[in-house]
């Protein structure tokens, strides 16, 4: 068995053995620990040796630090370590290569010496090495089998290689104002530590004799004890435990996926885009929620928003996502936009953001059949593909665009967004849909082998095609705010709006007395809600009692119900909801100030929700009013519609 050689100590696992003998390709072990004897195939002990079980040698016995390239190692011959170290080994390899071909080993030590002076002659050596230093070299590369490696320069282990030649008491200043001065400050230097250490040693030399004075380490001594800090300790001691857990912790992969749709993450943003409005005047730097399937890279809907990044926004972007973009032929005729992205995910990745704790959506997603997972708190790394998107978002797309205010405030130099902004709300939202459909979603992607998102969708959507599990109405009731009313004799009392239906009546008269119940109040549309039969298992609709603030949020309707409290009866009767929001939004985005612009903005509901669905169709059940018999202050008078609000805040005040 020539690959191994009697009494030699191997190791197998954690156990060491030594090979007895071999014959036949039959080697004989013998384990060190218990004594026991085994025989093992050659081949089964060098497949053993392939595979990384088998060792020959307990750990790296022969090590010096690598090289980078031999030009790099030619300019650093000029240094006494390289000069020692390769240039030594070199030298030594010389000499027993030389005085082993002359069979100056086989003679005595005389003919040895003659040998090594006429060696020396040849290599140019000034100073050659004593015969004793020759055989030492020589047992070595024997003790070594053969191997070079075994008479490596080892002259960088002399000396005190990381031990302190400073007096202790001097040591032991620098260690402490290290401590003091440097790792707890945010911003230490080690001219810091040096002065502190200089004042110090001062101090304790008033307490010695003139012969004894500790002497200042130099300001480079200094330096290197701070270069010698771990970083680890470094960013613990600055910045505390978690954050230095943080920046050092193991950037495994992330969970793996095997068909879309199994993990889907959302996440806002503010766009980094001022937009303006028709006449150009700048309105606002909108926020953008985006839903994104972490199997294809595929973003699955978004949302684009003044109204804030609050529930509404989770829940629009949630239903742009699961409903098929089947507008975007109708919206955008002239662009051939492709976007076959939908479906009901398995699971909903989010951070833990105040609007994706809402009960509102824990309630709506589980009853879609949608698993609520949430991040770990500030760590983004816990959902990345996402925040990467954001980031591709903003920098290779928003940062393009006029208007754009960049990442960050010290970029803009300059330059003022608000002066070069001039695209509207439509035009960015239509900007949006096209560098996702037409540029994003056919780009190569590193993290799919260079493959497009929507390739690997189309690929995923034949073997596991998305399910639409609900039907749209179904849709809109549980992307509602959620809540528990009182069922009154006149209806339901919810957000300062009074909510009746015939249905809902009835129902009060099958529930005990003081039955709460369970409501669903749609954000965009003040004019309706939701209330769960428990009789049925169904959803009864309860239509406000105003028929002006139907198709307006629920904060529109708070503003205007303020105002009209506020203002003459004769008003009332002149005034459209609809229209006095439009007036109003309108002045607050005329004003000179960004501020009172973003307010507007806000109210008028600014968002990419009209534009991301179907248009309504005619043919559409409209909101109906309830009867006037089922309402309490209900009569015969033909203005009831006029005074319906008087009416109910008479009744508030009852």
């Amino acid at each position: 068995m020539a690959n191994f050689f009697k009494d030699q100590i191997i190791f197998r696992g954690d156990g060491k053995f030594r090979l007895v003998r071999v014959q036949n390709d039959i080697a004989q072990l013998e384990n060190i620990t218990t004594g026991e004897f085994s025989n093992h195939d050659e081949a089964d002990l060098l497949d053993e040796y392939v595979r990384g079980y088998l060792r020959t040698v307990k750990s790296k016995q022969y090590q010096r630090s690598p090289k980078r390239n031999v030009v790099q190692e030619a300019l650093e011959a000029a240094t006494p370590r390289a000069r020692q170290g390769d240039f030594e080994t070199r030298r030594r390899v010389n000499y027993l290569v030389r005085l082993d071909r002359t069979g100056a080993f086989d003679g005595p030590r005389s003919a040895l010496c003659l040998a090594i002076h006429k060696v020396a002659v040849d290599l140019d050596d000034a100073r050659p090495p004593h015969e004793t230093t020759v055989y030492r070299w020589r047992r070595k590369y024997l003790l070594a089998r053969f191997d070079v490696r075994g008479l490596l320069d080892g002259s960088w282990h002399r000396g005190g290689l990381g031990q302190s030649r400073l007096n202790p008491a001097v040591e032991s200043a620098v260690q402490e104002k290290i401590e003091t001065a440097f790792l707890n400050s945010k911003s230490g230097t080690a001219e810091d530590v040096y002065n502190a250490v200089f004042l110090e040693i001062q101090r304790l030399n008033t307490t010695r004799i003139e012969s004894e004075w500790l002497k200042v380490p130099a300001l480079r001594t200094i330096q290197r004890r701070i270069e010698g800090i771990h970083a680890y300790e470094r960013t613990v001691a600055r910045y505390g435990e978690r954050e230095a857990q943080r920046r050092f912790a193991d950037q495994l992969c992330s969970r793996r996926v095997s068909r879309i749709l199994e993990i889907v993450e959302i996440d806002h943003t503010p766009m980094d885009v001022m937009y303006t409005d028709s006449d150009g005047q700048v309105i606002d730097r909108p926020y953008f929620t985006v839903v994104f399937d972490r199997r294809s890279r595929c973003v699955l809907g978004f949302c684009i928003s003044s109204a804030g990044h609050g529930v509404h926004a989770v829940f629009e972007a949630l239903r742009h996502a699961m409903m098929p973009k089947n507008y975007l032929g109708e919206r955008f005729p002239e662009l051939s936009l492709e976007w076959p992205c939908h479906g009901w995910p398995e699971r909903l990745l989010m951070d833990n953001g105040r609007e994706f704790h809402a009960l509102a959506v824990v309630d709506a997603l589980t009853n879609l059949g949608v698993t609520c997972e949430y991040a770990a708190s500030r760590d983004p790394n816990d959902k990345p593909f996402v925040e990467r998107f954001l980031r591709t978002f903003n920098y290779s797309f928003i940062h393009k665009l006029p208007g754009t205010t960049l990442a960050k405030v010290h970029q803009r130099v300059g330059f003022k967004s608000e002066d070069e902004a001039c695209i509207t709300f439509e035009q960015l939202n239509q900007m949006v849909h096209v560098w996702i459909t037409s540029v994003y979603h056919h780009r190569p992607h590193k993290g799919l082998a260079g493959r497009a998102p929507i390739d690997v969708w189309k690929e995923d959507a034949t073997a596991f095609p998305p399910v639409l599990k609900c039907n749209a109405e179904d849709l809109s009731i549980e992307f509602g705010e959620f809540g528990e009313c009182a069922l009154q004799r006149y209806g339901i009392n919810l957000n300062t709006f009074r909510y009746v239906s015939p249905e809902l009546l009835a129902l009060r008269g099958m529930l005990p007395a003081r039955q709460r119940v369970q409501v669903k109040a749609p954000y965009e549309n003040a004019g309706l809600i939701w209330v769960w039969d428990p009789i049925e298992s169904k959803y009864i609709r309860a239509n406000n009692v105003d028929e002006q603030f139907n198709n307006l949020t629920i904060e529109q309707a708070k503003v205007i119900k303020r105002e009209y409290e506020t203002s003459d009866a004769h008003q009332r009767t002149r005034a459209n909801a609809e229209e006095w929001i439009r007036e109003k939004s309108s002045e607050a985005m005329q004003s000179k100030k960004l501020a009172t612009r973003k307010r507007g903005a806000r109210q008028a509901h600014t968002t990419s929700k009209s534009a991301n669905r179907p248009q309504a169709t005619a043919s559409e059940p409209q909101v109906a009013q309830p009867p006037r018999s089922f309402t309490r202050e209900s009569d015969e008078l033909s203005d009831f519609e006029i005074e319906s609000v008087n009416l109910e805040v008479d009744h508030e005040k009852e």
